[in-house]
């Protein structure tokens, strides 16, 4: 309660002195929902010891927060050591947004110009009510986050009974409450979030004892990742390699060694930092990559936070080395009788007509590695490549028809393609030439007229040994036809040349559909010669021109187009039509 007293009024009687006019304010109550308060007022007169009047007229009026709560007027006596009640009553204040609230108060008491009077009151002052509970001021901020939680900081400057959370701008979710409303501060913890994920948070706390809710400004926080693999280089099998990763978090990960279907080959259980050198298994990996070089897999490094587990994954290759077969040797022979009949000895090989074949025993078979399988063998002398399929259990030939290169290369082949070479050169190599005829030519005697032809050619011969056989030429003939035949004819003349060194020649006069005397000089034809050693067959094809001459002058008479036929007789023959100022002559 607040008491305004003015103590003698202005503009009164002799006696105003002993006269005070109060106005009494207070606060009867407030209410914390509406946020306002019940005040009462009382305006009176008192009058002292010397003081008194009767039948006195007074106006009045009462003024409280700048509205005029009562006002009125009448007649008033006042006795020695009283107290006159002008007004009093009671009204609504709401206060300010902050709970506060201050009023001014103020009256006025007029009473008439009167000898006893008292004059003329004007009582006044300020009345603080009382401050409101109101709304609380809220902060919250980050304490600690993993990958899936979030622990949330709170405080406020009045003590609260409850605590709410907003996520992402969805409905409020209770914290705790309180009945005795003592929180200050505390921390919450949000739970079931995923990594890596950015959430907007808002807290709320319900004042104790206004029970009004108060907001903190929402902030936003993103949640660690998971571990992340970041670095996984290709490998040999057998070899150790770096593997890092990220760990924001520093939570607990784990690191399995994977095929690709997720399946595990090598677990290595708990990694801690963020890198580690791993050699993997060997023994591990090779069956994985039976029939390749090459071997895809993964890691997958696990994060485990607050009971729930996530992965991540990076493939990598693997890569085969050092793993091709064992393989040390090999034989051969020549199995072409026709050459091993001249050689007298299957390890002799003659080039171009030996029939080598490439042994692989079961002693000397190639043996895989690393859990590869033996698949095949490839023999390759010179340009001829040839293969047979791999045995454990029993020998293995490839056979290359005319070897013509005295290298003879066999590789064995694993299952992942890898090979090993072994090569080998025969005992004795025969560098064999086939025989051959570098010029021929059958020439009509007399100038290319008449009927007698001179064979002459030559050509080259391998004239060696093949080993139990000395080379040699076994035979060499003529054959001819008329251009204008399909029927071939044998010569009678002997050709067989004379070899010297590595070559031969003949020049002879040959027989011909004549006999001695040759060929006719009409016809023209075509001859071959067909040569032959132990081994080789050479064929080499000629022309004989006509012989026929465009004049044949004897003793006896003169030919035309042919030679002359003493049988026929006559000073002069022609052969074929004549004609005479353009005009046939029949014969």
């Amino acid at each position: 309660m607040a008491d305004f007293t003015q103590n003698g009024g202005s503009n009164g009687g002799s006696y105003a002195s002993y006269y005070k006019g109060k106005l009494s304010v207070w606060e009867n109550s407030y209410d914390i929902a509406s946020n306002s308060s019940n005040v009462g007022y009382r305006l009176q007169l008192i009058s002292g010891n010397s003081g008194q009047f009767g039948d006195l007229k007074a106006s009045y009026s009462v003024t409280i927060d700048g509205v005029c709560r009562n006002s009125g007027s009448g007649s008033y006596s006042l006795g020695h050591n009283g107290t006159i009640t002008l007004c009093e009553g009671n009204f609504t204040v709401w206060h300010n947004d902050d709970g506060k609230k201050s009023v001014w108060c103020s009256a006025v008491i007029d009473f008439q110009s009167h000898s006893a009077s008292p004059g003329d009151f004007y009582p006044s002052g300020n009345l603080n009510l009382s401050t409101i509970p109101r709304y609380t001021t809220v902060y919250n901020s980050l304490r600690s986050k993993t990958i899936n939680t979030l622990d949330i900081n709170w405080s406020t400057t009045n003590a609260i009974d409850w605590v709410q959370y907003s996520l992402n701008g969805g409905g409020w979710t209770d914290i705790y409450g309180n009945p005795d409303g003592a929180y200050r501060n505390g921390h919450y913890q949000i739970t079931g979030l995923n990594p890596n994920t950015n959430y907007t948070i808002k807290t709320r706390c319900k004042r104790t004892d206004s029970q009004l809710w108060s907001e903190a400004g929402k902030f936003n926080v993103t949640t660690y990742d998971i571990a992340k693999l970041t670095s996984i280089p290709n490998v040999n099998i057998g070899s150790s390699h770096n593997i890092t990763w990220t760990n924001p978090s520093g939570a607990s990960t784990s690191l399995k060694l994977c095929k690709t279907d997720n399946s595990t080959i090598i677990d290595y259980g708990a990694v801690t930092g963020t890198s580690k050198s791993i050699t993997p298994t060997a023994s591990k990996i090779y069956p994985l990559t039976p029939s390749s070089n090459t071997y895809k897999a993964r890691y997958i490094i696990t994060t485990t936070a607050n009971g729930k587990s996530y992965t991540n994954s990076k493939d990598f290759t693997f890569t085969v080395t050092n793993s091709n077969p064992i393989f040390s040797n090999f034989t051969y022979q020549d199995t072409n009788n026709a050459t091993t009949a001249l050689t007298g000895n299957n390890q002799i090989i003659i080039k171009g007509y030996s029939n080598v074949k490439g042994i692989i025993s079961t002693a000397n078979k190639a043996i895989a590695q690393n859990s590869a399988t033996m698949s095949k063998y490839r023999f390759i002398i010179g340009d001829i490549q040839k293969e047979a399929n791999y045995s454990s259990d029993s020998e293995v030939g490839i056979t290359i028809s005319k070897a013509n290169n005295n290298v003879f290369n066999m590789y064995a082949i694993d299952s992942r393609g890898n090979s090993t070479l072994k090569t080998i050169s025969p005992r004795t190599y025969k560098a064999y030439s086939n025989i051959n005829i570098k010029s021929a030519v059958a020439q009509r005697q007399n100038n290319g007229i008449g009927s007698s032809v001179v064979l002459t050619f030559a050509g080259d011969i391998w004239n060696n040994s093949f080993g139990s056989v000395q080379n040699e030429i076994t035979s060499c003939i003529y054959k001819y036809k008329k251009t204008n035949s399909n029927t071939w004819l044998t010569g009678k003349t002997n050709i067989m040349p004379e070899v010297k060194g590595q070559s031969y020649s003949k020049s002879v006069l040959i027989k011909g559909d004549k006999g001695a005397e040759g060929f006719e000089v009409n016809s023209s034809y075509n001859v071959q010669i067909i040569i032959k050693d132990k081994l080789s067959t050479y064929t080499y094809e000629l022309l004989i021109g006509t012989g026929t001459p465009g004049i044949a002058i004897t003793a006896k008479g003169i030919a035309f187009f042919n030679m002359y036929d003493e049988q026929l007789g006559g000073a002069i023959q022609i052969t074929g039509d004549l004609y005479v100022n353009g005009k046939k002559i029949n014969s």
